[in-house]
This record gives C-alpha cells, structure tokens and sequence, in this order.
C-alpha cells in the first residue's frame, strides 16, 4: 500500500522540479530579441515586424497549463513553420524563463 503513494509522490515531486528549471529571464529576453523577434512579438516595447501566425511570447505564456517542461520540448522538436534553430540547454532555460516570467 505505501509502494504506490510513494511512487506517485516521487512522480509529482519529479513533475515540480521539472518546473523549476533554471535560468535568467534577462538573458533570455535578450536572446530572444535578438533570435525570434523576426517572426514573434518577443517584447512589448518591439517594433512590430512580426508573422502574424506566429504567437507573441505573452500570449505563450499565458496558455492554460503551460509548464517549463513543456516548453523545453517544443524547443527541442523541430517545426516546419520554424527556422531550424537549435538552442544550447542554457539559451532554452533562460528563455523559457522569460517567457514564463511574462504571465
């Protein structure tokens, strides 16, 4: 009986973590400026020459049950409707930080 509530709180608790992955929203925000502000509204402060279909960083950030690890895997996977980008495990922390610091 203990085995299985143990297992399940290591699952959630390994859940949490996931959640806090670290990195620096500055950083990422920079990075972000300058890599995905061609198609995304990265800033509110960015002069609008985004793609329409491309989602603002806010709007990302403010979609129901979005999680750190969540992003971290559609960064990793490729899109066809983005550039082929691959971000070193420190970019992608620090700009799934920022991102997550936008709601």
């Amino acid at each position: 009986m203990r085995l299985p509530v143990i297992a399940a709180a290591a699952v959630l608790a390994g859940a949490a973590c996931a959640q806090d992955l670290p990195g620096d929203p500055a950083a990422g925000r920079i990075f972000a400026l300058q890599t995905c502000s061609g198609c995304h509204l990265v800033a509110e402060d960015q002069p609008d020459g985004r793609i329409a279909e491309a989602p603002g960083f806010r709007e990302v950030a403010e979609r129901p049950g979005l999680t750190a690890q969540a992003l971290f895997a559609f960064l990793q996977a490729p899109h066809p409707t983005m550039p082929s980008l691959v971000l070193s495990p420190e970019e992608a922390d620090d700009v799934i930080a920022y991102i997550l610091s936008l709601r």
